[in-house]
């Protein structure tokens, strides 16, 4: 991908993360646990704790505060309230302070503490009595789990500062249920400084004492005058310091409490005296994530050099298209600093994700980004950086980490577009094959999509920046990211584009609703609107009469007039096996119902190609269930005004398309040639290849036969004397032309004449240069004929009736005699070339023409430039340029880049028949780029 390696092989992650066998409660720390001997190994062993902790510039200012109030230092701030929106900042920082000054001692020659010691008061940490108030572990009441015989957060504290002892001094106030005075919480504290209180979970406590209280609020608006006296009592003790958390994880399990209410009651008595940490904000959590999950980052250079190429590749790639944060040279630092990570992924699991509940809760970034690292590497997905379009929503572990945030009534929506093999977005993939496929392109755009519809933000969804930077990398181009993503939108069955925003529901969206109505259409609907669109694309224009629907030779009249006809779709041709449909329209053409054709060469049949009619067979069964739910006006009203709109313009796009698709499928022409020599003729097939977009059938057929001679406009007087058309034998002089004008329209060895004029014009010109003569009567040599040859005569006065006969010249220069004038010499044309001899010159003999020079060694290879080729002679450089050299058995390859202009939009349909359905077939693709 643009030279640059995977991002697992310069960051490679802890072996634990990679064989999946990580303690997901790792990344649920829980104070309470902690302080009470339980949970995982990381957080109980401080050691093994503070040597796998980040010091972010946040935490290390909150420690080091800490510290200095716990060592008596009377500038410190003794009250601190935390405040965090993302897993691994919050608890972490309680926890570490928990270690640091509850195991000082310990701890003393860790790396963590001589970070610390220098900024902190006596150049050491202090060693404080650490007391821990977790409003998720504790009861307002007494229970074993309390660890304590307080029934109130007086009694825990009393309990943890001095045991029984110091319980004793409030067991009064404990056992009533009431607060104490700020004196009395002073004298407690200075009996057992320095120390450390650490309330975590406060809101989640006090919600647990209105359940206790029945409703009444006694014990919750002591617990709340309790927490507003130690604020002021640890403010007034020095060498005492009260660290505190006011938000709840999980508040969603109190229901019919007023957690809002709650929350600013607590805030405003902490704001009194507090000082507010924020230990990870903003980008401090990119090395927080890296040291839980990687082993290493790889190198500054490393990091950089993907930085770099992201940077160009969204400044050359999308340019203004794309906002210019992402072009900013600041957001390549970013890229650098998240690095393995895309800062798009961490800004969605901070910004969006991070204000869920059951997201915050669980902490489930971490697990979600474990698992996802886990399977990317399980399955060796090659990427520089991990997008959002990269989170593996198939893998168990990530899937059931979304789906607490979600909600179960997303998995419909998974397995319809996203995750099954037979999803939406994986059949799209591997339509497209090749690159697409390699990338899962459109699984990652649908991914994107979903993993952006849920947060705080008012509009959810992915815009189609996002969309962009969610899967885009070097090397991928712009046009295929969004020609993807634009198919997506198509395909999806939950997914909605509204307001500028893709976005994942649980509702079925217009595909779906779609779908499911197309298997209730009915064959005939179908067969009607394929009939209407058929007739359009094959119009009775001059020269021809068009039919359609031709299953037998029945169905078409033996009639002298050129005739087009469409074949049934039953005969539909299998590009591996044409040879059914060729004998087919042999008998069609060869035959009039039981007998043979007579104007065997009046007749072109045209049959479908299979893959293209049945896509067109399938677009209008699309297009009868759009227009059946565009007039149901009840299930309309489900939708907004903006689908609703969407689902008419997809009506009228489906309405242009299809009959460009029937142009497409009605290419295998068969017409009846090479009847030679007495030989009955054969079917011979032509294949008109891919439409330009406003042609029909009629228009191609007539331009393909056009290019082979196969149908003329103009005949050349010369020609009906000649062996290749063998109407006037050797031995013959004389020739009726009523025959001459059968013989065009029943003999397949002759080219068809667009019309009667054509051989019209043809014999006055071949009077008028004296080519051959015209002689009308009884019989062409009888005495009272009239003969003209060598003058002028109008066509109109040609009439193909019996008595007329087409003469060779010196017969009937014989029959008008001497008197006759000669024929014009300026009109004699070279036998050989055909090029009208110039007065008094002579044609030049053998032995005057030129020998012609031996051929001279050229070169082994050619490469033409042919700039500003209209679109009307593409085809003419092809054969004069292009085939010649593939006649030579030469290999040729042709680059095309085509350049279009238009005064008006090119409709969408358009260049969707080009793009995927023209080039589709030919196993090309084209990369298209809007100007």
């Amino acid at each position: 991908m643009a030279g640059l390696k995977s991002w697992n092989e310069i960051a490679p992650p802890h072996l634990d993360i990679v064989n999946g066998s990580f303690d997901e409660a790792l990344f649920a720390a829980d104070l309470g646990l902690v302080s009470k001997g339980e949970g995982p190994q990381d957080y109980l062993d401080a050691q093994l704790f503070v040597q796998k902790t980040y010091l972010t510039a946040n935490l290390r200012t909150a420690l080091v505060e800490i510290g200095n109030r716990l060592a008596g230092n009377p500038a410190a701030k003794a009250v601190h309230r935390m405040q965090t929106e993302f897993g691994g900042g919050k608890t972490h920082t309680l926890l570490s302070a928990y270690h640091l000054f509850g195991n000082a001692r310990a701890l003393s020659r860790t790396r963590l503490a001589r970070q610390l010691s220098s900024s902190i008061k006596d150049g050491r940490l202090p060693q404080a009595t650490v007391v821990v108030l977790d409003g998720s572990a504790l009861t307002p009441d007494r229970t074993k789990e309390n660890r304590s015989p307080g029934r109130t957060l007086l009694g825990h504290l009393a309990f943890q500062l001095g045991g029984q002892e110091a319980y004793e001094g409030v067991r009064a106030e404990d056992e009533a249920r009431q607060a104490t005075s700020t004196a009395h919480l002073v004298a407690l504290l200075k009996r057992y400084t320095p120390c450390l209180i650490l309330m975590d979970e406060t809101l989640e406590y006090l919600a647990k004492t209105i359940t206790a209280d029945g409703d009444q609020g006694a014990l919750t608006t002591n617990t709340l005058v309790f927490i507003k006296e130690l604020t002021t009592a640890v403010a007034n003790t020095p060498g005492a310091c009260l660290v505190a958390t006011l938000t709840a994880s999980h508040l969603e399990d109190f229901t019919g409490i007023n957690h809002e209410d709650l929350l600013e009651r607590l805030a405003k008595i902490f704001g009194r005296t507090e000082n507010v940490i924020t230990p990870v904000e903003g980008d401090d959590i990119f090395p927080v994530l890296h040291t839980r999950l990687f082993q290493s980052t790889g190198t500054p250079a490393q990091r950089r050099t993907v930085a770099d190429a992201y940077g160009d590749y969204y400044a050359e790639q999308f340019g203004d298209a794309l906002p210019a944060v992402y072009r900013d040279p600041v957001y390549r630092d970013r890229i650098e600093a998240a690095y393995p990570f895309h800062p798009e992924l961490i800004d969605l699991l901070t910004h969006r994700w991070g204000s869920l509940s059951g997201f915050q809760r669980t902490r489930g970034a971490l697990r979600t980004l474990a698992h996802s690292i886990k399977a990317l590497h399980a399955e060796g997905r090659i990427s520089p950086l991990i997008h959002p379009g990269d989170i593996p929503l198939h893998d168990p572990g990530v899937r059931a980490e979304i789906l607490k945030i979600t909600g179960g009534s997303y998995l419909a929506a998974l397995n319809a577009d996203i995750i099954r093999e037979d999803s939406r977005a994986r059949i799209e993939d591997q339509r497209r094959g090749g690159e697409v496929e390699k990338l899962r392109l459109a699984t990652k755009l649908a991914t994107t999509a979903f993993v952006n519809s849920f947060g705080s933000d008012k509009v959810p969804g992915a815009s189609d920046a996002q969309m962009t930077v969610g899967v885009g990398r070097p090397g991928l181009s712009r046009g295929a990211l969004e020609d993807v993503r634009d198919t997506v939108k198509n395909v999806a069955w939950y997914m909605r584009y509204e307001g500028g925003r893709y976005r994942f529901t649980t509702e079925p969206n217009l595909n779906k609703v779609i779908v499911e109505r197309e298997s209730a259409v009915p064959e005939d609907a179908i067969a009607e609107l394929l009939e209407k669109a058929t007739k359009s694309v094959v119009p009775a224009e001059s020269p021809w009469r068009t039919q359609t629907d031709v299953l037998s030779s029945a169905d078409v009249r033996d009639e002298p007039r050129l005739t087009l006809a469409l074949l049934d779709p039953e005969h539909r041709v299998e590009p591996s096996a044409p040879g059914a449909v060729r004998d087919a329209a042999h008998r069609i053409l060869s035959e009039y119902d039981q007998s043979g054709r007579t104007n065997k060469n009046t007749l072109v049949l045209v049959a479908p190609d299979t893959g293209a009619l049945g896509r067109a067979r399938a677009l209008a069964r699309t297009l009868a269930a759009m227009r059946e739910l565009r007039d149901d006006v009840h299930r309309l009203k489900r939708f907004n005004q903006e689908q609703q709109a969407d689902l008419r313009e997809r009506v009228v796009r489906a309405e242009d398309r299809l009959p460009g698709l029937l142009t497409t499928a009605y290419r295998h022409v068969f017409v009846l040639a090479n009847g030679t020599g007495g030989s009955p003729p054969t079917t011979q097939h032509l294949d008109l290849g891919l439409p330009r977009a406003s042609e029909t059938v009629t228009s191609r057929v007539t331009e393909r036969l056009r290019s082979g001679d196969g149908l003329l406009d103009r005949l050349a007087p010369a020609a009906l004397l000649s062996d290749r058309f063998d109407l006037l034998p050797a031995d013959v002089e004389a020739v009726e032309i009523e025959d001459l004008l059968k013989a065009f329209r029943r003999f397949p060895r002759l080219p068809k004449l667009a019309s009667v004029e054509v051989l019209r014009d043809c014999l006055a010109e071949g009077v008028r240069r004296g080519v051959f003569g015209l002689v009308s009567g009884a019989t062409w040599q009888a005495a009272d004929a009239v003969i003209r040859i060598g003058e002028e005569i109008s066509p109109d006065e040609i009439d193909f009736q019996p008595g007329t006969w087409l003469v060779r010249a010196a017969r009937a220069q014989a029959l008008r005699g001497p008197e006759a004038p000669p024929a014009h010499p300026s009109d004699a044309s070279s036998p050989r070339t055909g090029t009208p001899i110039a007065p008094g010159t002579r044609e030049p003999t053998t032995s005057e023409v030129p020998a012609p020079r031996p051929p001279s060694a050229g070169p082994t290879g050619l490469r033409l430039h042919i700039a500003d080729v209209p679109a009307d002679k593409v085809r003419d450089v092809v054969k004069v340029a292009v085939l010649p050299f593939a006649a030579q058995g030469a290999e040729v390859r042709v680059e095309l880049n085509v350049s279009v202009r238009s005064s008006k939009p090119i409709p969408p349909h358009v260049i969707d028949l080009v793009v995927e359905e023209g080039l589709g077939q030919l196993g090309l693709r084209a990369e298209t780029h809007e100007q």
